[in-house]
């Protein structure tokens, strides 16, 4: 009888063991700033994911965390129950965005200084514990090169903070595109001076669940932008496939796998097209974001078919002799729509998998995103 109970001890570990493995986590951000649309669409599909994440509180210069999702209000509250009635996990973003050096100085010193660092600590840990959440998501973006390892000490001692509680930490982190497609060059001199303020082992260690930011690659991959370039094709892309697959194979060289959570985008960018001069290149100067609803009323309202672009995403141009949106008529100007659509992301969903993963995680559910996303999120 007890090897009886045994055997069926070992074969149920090894069945709980494989499926711990074979977990593909699926994610949402839901921004504050289209909370309503968000939530109601996220609520609706809960089913289709595993983790969601409102985005987000907002780490302030004085080191303080503001509350500017009101996550006790509506539509939080009934989003939050719902999630955590289906079990499906809940880690608010605290986001630090410094938009200048002063403030990266702030982000800077509030992390450096140990006194400051330990408060902080504490007091994400209080936030977590107060709210009940399964743990938080870190997001802190733009800092200078210098903080890294006070980030990496900050992030350690959250760590250990949080799974004395049983929570989680959640990393997310820019993507890094590998030094020679970047910069376009072999220069021993110049790769040498590149400078992180990430240190990729310390996060992988640490932190439960690494999210990698693979959007706004803008230009970001000097080769990609020649290549395409070179064979005349408009590029802007929001996440080139190919530089995906370069920013994850650099990303594996120090994250584990299954900890890595791919980030895509819903989101596009609008552009005036610049004409080249002479000989050279057009340019393009971006005016805005652009999410799928929009950019789909727009292509209809111009009669125009959208096309699947060399990145895998979809784009359109037009002239302002259309006199769409206001735009001054008898003018010269063209302006390129770039963006994502439900396609675009099960492609990105793909390059998860074959590259074994943790999982995927959207930004951002908005309710002008493709609503087909849900489909794809489903089904893969």
């Amino acid at each position: 009888m007890k090897r009886l109970l045994l055997g069926f001890v070992i074969v149920f570990s090894m069945i709980e063991c494989s499926f711990a493995l074979t977990t593909f986590d699926k994610a949402v951000w839901i921004p504050y700033w289209r909370k309503t649309e968000g939530a109601s669409s996220t609520l609706a599909n809960l089913d289709k994911v595993t983790q969601i994440s409102p985005f987000a509180y907002e780490l302030q210069t004085d080191g303080t965390i503001k509350n500017v999702l009101k996550i006790e209000q509506e539509p939080w509250v009934t989003l939050i129950a719902e999630a955590k009635r289906k079990n499906i996990k809940v880690y608010p973003t605290i986001l630090s965005y410094p938009h200048n050096n002063k403030e990266k100085n702030y982000q800077y010193l509030l992390l450096a200084q140990r006194k400051s660092r330990k408060a902080h600590v504490q007091a994400i840990v209080d936030l977590v514990k107060k709210n009940k959440f399964d743990g938080i998501d870190i997001d802190y973006e733009a800092k200078l090169a210098e903080t890294r390892p006070y980030f990496s000490a900050f992030l350690t001692e959250l760590a250990t903070s949080l799974h004395k509680e049983r929570k989680q930490l959640i990393c997310t982190i820019e993507a890094r595109t590998p030094p020679d497609s970047r910069y376009a060059t072999t220069s021993k001199e110049i790769l040498a001076k590149v400078e992180y303020s990430n240190d990729y082992k310390v996060i992988g260690k640490v932190c439960d669940q690494v999210r990698i930011m693979a959007y706004d690659q803008a230009g970001d991959d000097a080769r990609l932008t020649i290549h395409n370039t070179a064979l005349g094709n408009v590029y802007k892309p929001v996440a080139d496939i190919e530089w995906i697959k370069k920013v994850t194979t650099l990303a594996l060289w120090d994250i584990p796998a299954k900890k890595i959570i791919l980030g895509v985008p819903t989101y596009g960018y609008k552009y005036e097209i610049i004409p080249a001069v002479g000989t050279g290149t057009p340019k393009y100067s971006r005016i805005g974001s652009m999410n799928w609803n929009y950019a789909d009323e727009l292509a209809k309202s111009l009669n125009i078919s959208p096309v699947r672009n060399s990145s895998g995403e979809v784009s359109f141009t037009y002239s302002t002799s259309t006199g769409v949106q206001g735009e001054q008529l008898g003018s010269t100007k063209q302006y390129l729509v770039w963006y994502s659509d439900a396609t675009s992301i099960a492609d990105k969903i793909r390059i998860a998998k074959l590259y074994k993963l943790g999982g995927v995680v959207v930004f951002k559910i908005d309710g002008g995103n493709d609503p087909k996303i849900w489909e794809v999120l489903r089904s893969n």
